[in-house]
């Protein structure tokens, strides 16, 4: 296919095209050192470290080696093959998980520094041919660098595919033997996973919403960033369970209430919208099958929650409603039963329900709650009046715990455990 940068078949701009790259030969060595300077300097993400660097000066190095030879010979920039100095570096990056758009704005570097040089030795052309040479360098020129971004991303894109399949892949294996039960030696498992399971853990399930998932964000990196924020150093274990959502563990150094503080801080101030759910601490296999169960029980349990659950809800916040293992048939009954009309699932009610909750965990006062709902104290009262009325007792003549429970399972299970809205009859 004919490039949309310059007509191949103009003999006069590939005539100048070979002016301009005689006078450029001189320079390359110059040219290569001082552009791998630059770009290092510019976007140190892609050389942060010595193999990195010799991979940036290699695949500048053949580039510009490449795309000189191309204007001598009059070649097309557009058909030459990608050196294998460029591939290399663009699937090393990959495989650190550096971002493609970090390569591609090396290459939009390059790209305007060899212009640049294009122009410097215009300037030295007679005027006749000034104008013809530069344009056919510049287009050809930009020929080779829309060409060569091109392989370098399916590069890229392809090493990475096969990099993140074949580590998650594996990793995911193991993962699976350990919460299974059929791997129990926790120094073979955690030196395949460079992981040690045989100190304390703290299980993680992270998220997207569905609601949020069509912005497609980077979960992987999001989890790794917040994961060394919490705990700078820890050691950390992370999986797919599926595009948007991770299983994680972290090897807990001090106290987890510290860090489970700091993760619903970072949460909250994140640009990615994560949701998290805890499991407990626990050591060694155990703790990290332990925490594991407790983590997936917590997210199903957020996932239904009436109201919408917290960004981050641990397990030890609800233990005794994610310990529930009873049918559901046997909880909507147990809640119809304690609740009344108070258990339809209507908007009304459910506000009603929340507000009674709240108040039970505040000891009954009107003002705490007011508070803790940001709303007024008549309001409070109000809802308070609504819900006793409904329920058909005082507070005081229900049981506390039995009244706790039910509104527990109502705000974690939801729709789930609700009588269905009743349906008005007409005559």
């Amino acid at each position: 296919m004919t490039s949309v940068f310059v007509d191949w078949s103009d003999q006069e701009q590939q005539d100048a095209a070979r002016y301009i790259a005689d006078a450029v030969v001189a320079r390359r060595k110059t040219f290569i050192d001082e552009l791998t300077e630059m770009t290092a300097a510019e976007i140190p993400e892609i050389a942060s470290t010595e193999s990195d660097r010799a991979l940036l000066a290699g695949s500048i190095a053949e580039n510009t080696t490449v795309l000189m030879t191309a204007l001598i010979g009059g070649a097309d920039p557009s058909t030459v093959e990608p050196p294998p100095e460029a591939l290399a570096f663009a699937r090393a990056l990959a495989r650190r998980g550096a971002s493609i758009a970090h390569l591609l704005r090396a290459y939009r570097i390059g790209q305007a520094r060899f212009t640049s040089m294009c122009l410097d030795v215009a300037d030295d052309a007679a005027p006749a041919d000034n104008r013809v040479a530069l344009r056919a360098a510049v287009n050809k020129t930009a020929a080779f660098i829309d060409h060569i971004s091109e392989r370098v991303t399916i590069a890229y894109e392809d090493e990475r595919e096969r990099w993140i399949t074949s580590r998650t892949g594996l990793t995911q294996n193991w993962i699976t033997q350990v919460l299974t039960g059929a791997v129990t030696d926790a120094a073979q498992a955690g030196a395949a996973l460079d992981y040690p399971l045989d100190g304390m853990h703290l299980a993680l399930a992270l998220w997207i919403p569905e609601t949020e998932r069509s912005s497609c964000p980077d979960v992987a990196t999001a989890v790794h960033r917040l994961l060394a924020e919490v705990s700078p150093g820890a050691a950390t274990l992370a999986v797919h369970t599926d595009p948007l959502a991770m299983n994680a563990w972290l090897a807990l150094r001090g106290s987890a209430a510290d860090v489970i503080e700091r993760l619903r801080t970072a949460i909250g101030a994140a640009d990615v919208p994560l949701r998290v759910a805890v499991g407990l601490p626990g050591s060694g296999i155990d703790g990290f099958r332990a925490g594991h169960r407790q983590a997936a029980a917590v997210k199903a349990l957020a996932g239904t929650a009436v109201p919408e659950a917290p960004v981050l809800v641990s397990y030890a916040e609800i233990a005794p409603v994610a310990m529930l293992t009873g049918d559901l048939a046997e909880m909507r009954s147990f809640v119809t039963g304690t609740l009344g009309p108070l258990a339809e699932d209507t908007d009304r009610t459910a506000e009603l329900r929340e507000t009674l909750r709240v108040h039970l965990s505040c000891n009954r006062s009107p003002a705490t709650t007011a508070s803790r709902m940001n709303l007024h104290r008549n309001t409070i009262r109000y809802r308070i009046q609504q819900a006793t009325e409904d329920l058909g007792r005082d507070l005081e003549d229900i049981d506390p715990f039995r009244l706790a429970a039910a509104l527990e399972i109502c705000r974690w299970y939801g729709h789930r455990v609700l009588t269905p809205r009743r349906t008005a009859v007409t005559a």
